[in-house]
């Protein structure tokens, strides 16, 4: 009976035993499929997040490519889009892309009307399997004050040989060459103590001819380029410079009509429709002066012809003396739009360029100008002696800066433009400069450049912009001591860049203001 007992017991304890044992087996199976059906979830979550992720990426690199296609389409254009309606470049249907589509407006800055350089805001919309991307980037035109330095063909306009760079010349801002005609950069830094250029150096050719040779280490970089070997760029895409147009022409009659045929003459346009100029028939000389209350004054000879005109900053009129075209606005009219045009050639061009009027921080007028010749006939300016800011701007200092302010603005354009042998050894060129076009040829240069003498140094505050490179003076390869003419020293001005003169040429391209990601509210 007791072993009858035991063995029951004995059985009783294994039972007891075995069923801890089955209940912690269940458990832990119990715990292992949650574990795989949480793990399962969990990767699921996260295919469906990296899907949903690398959707919104594909939705929005098709929005970026969208604003990308709009800004080219911007640049297709003949003329800037005019008005301030929004613009669908692409119609109403969404455009395929990839694995998605995408949907772009652009709309016109509501200023554009009024502003010489058009601004756009343009919004494109990416969508890719349900994700939805909107970028918003604003573009302004460019204009060439962007560069200190810019040339199509860096071969001479006048013997067709290389024009060379030289140690001790100096470019503080922007250059660029389309080196167009199998034309390279040739820059001699022999004896070079500091460098020649101050900020990039673009090209779209593929090498730069140097003298001795090629820099070979980071220390002979810099005897050329401030950033050293990062401070050009080859292969860049060329940018092609503006057609010769009559846009200035028009500016300055303010009218594409009834423009004056006579062989010589003056007529002030200020009192147009839309606002006017100085236009002006035949050659002339022209002198920029400033008189006794800082207003601008210009004086035209023409044969035994004087006409002086005074544009008074204060209250905003146009007064002259001297013979003016018949139907020419009265004097005291409101002031011209800053426009001089000459279908002749400019014999002589030279003076001073007034102040700005700054009231507590703000210009309320711009002394800012354009002088332009018949450059689709081949008319020429030629600069006889200093062309300059009665107060220089300072490229170091804020835009805002007083004395950024207060200093005017001047744009030249003509087939050439000539620095006369009569002008000083030391000659100071104050604006920006455009020689010829995409279909004109031109070019900046001194007319006796192989003769000239005393040597000195030409100073030019804005930029120089031609079709094809004018030599400006010579100089001993081996010493680089210059043997006649002009050594360079060539300064950017950044105010040109955001508010150019009057009507002056743009570059076709267009300029990044702002760029951001906006918030889909549907």
């Amino acid at each position: 009976m007791k072993t009858i007992t035991l063995f029951l017991k004995v059985m009783h304890k294994a039972n007891h035993q075995h069923g801890n044992i089955l209940l912690v087996t269940v458990i832990s199976m119990f715990i292992m499929v949650a574990f795989v059906m949480t793990l399962l979830m969990v990767t699921t979550n996260a295919i469906h997040l990296s899907n949903k992720q690398q959707m919104g990426t594909l939705a929005f690199n098709i929005a970026e490519s969208g604003a990308e296609q709009a800004i080219l389409w911007l640049r297709d254009q003949a003329t800037p889009p005019s008005g301030t309606s929004p613009i669908l470049p692409f119609g109403e249907s969404p455009q395929t892309m990839e694995n998605g589509t995408y949907s772009v407006v652009i709309y016109p800055d509501p200023n554009n009307p009024s502003n010489y350089l058009k601004q756009y805001r343009i919004v494109s919309t990416g969508t890719a399997n349900g994700q939805r991307k909107i970028i918003e980037v604003v573009v302004k035109q460019a204009s060439f004050g962007r560069y200190a330095y810019f040339t199509d063909r860096e071969t001479s306009s006048v013997s067709g040989g290389a024009i060379w760079w030289k140690a001790g010349e100096l470019v503080d801002g922007p250059v660029h060459s389309n080196n167009t005609g199998g034309s390279n950069f040739n820059i001699n830094y022999n004896g070079s103590k500091s460098p020649i250029f101050l900020d990039m150096v673009t090209g779209a050719g593929s090498t730069i001819n140097y003298s001795p040779s090629r820099p070979k280490n980071e220390t002979t970089f810099r005897l050329i380029f401030a950033n050293g070997s990062k401070g050009f760029k080859l292969g860049v895409d060329p940018i092609l410079l503006p057609p010769s147009t009559d846009n200035q022409k028009i500016a300055a009659w303010g009218s594409t009509t009834g423009f004056p045929t006579s062989s010589s003459g003056v007529w002030i346009r200020s009192n147009m429709p839309g606002g006017g100029g100085i236009y002006i028939c035949g050659d002339c000389t022209l002198q920029l002066s400033i008189d006794t209350s800082g207003n601008q004054q210009f004086t035209i000879k023409q044969g035994s012809n004087t006409t002086v005109v005074t544009l008074n900053k204060a209250t905003g009129t146009t007064t002259y003396t001297g013979p003016v075209g018949s139907g020419s606005a009265p004097s005291g009219s409101p002031i011209i739009n800053g426009v001089i045009y000459c279908s002749g050639n400019i014999t002589s061009l030279k003076g001073v360029i007034a102040d700005n009027l700054v009231n507590n921080g703000e210009i309320t007028y711009r002394s800012a100008f354009t002088i332009a010749t018949d450059t689709l006939n081949g008319k020429d300016i030629t600069i006889t002696d200093n062309l300059y800011y009665n107060t220089r701007p300072d490229k170091t200092k804020s835009i805002t800066d007083p004395v950024n302010l207060t200093a005017g603005t001047l744009g030249l354009v003509a087939r050439n433009i000539i620095i006369s042998s009569s002008a000083p050894a030391n000659l100071e060129i104050d604006g920006v400069m455009l020689a010829g076009g995409q279909t004109t040829d031109g070019s900046f240069y001194v007319a006796n450049y192989s003769t000239k003498t005393p040597t000195g140094t030409l100073k030019v505050i804005g930029g120089i912009i031609q079709k094809s490179r004018g030599p400006v003076g010579t100089f001993d390869s081996s010493s680089g001591v210059t043997k006649t003419g002009y050594a360079k020293n060539y300064s950017y001005d950044p105010r040109l860049a955001e508010y150019p003169p009057p009507y002056y040429p743009t570059t076709g391209q267009y300029e990044r203001v702002s760029w951001r990601v906006l918030p889909d509210t549907n």
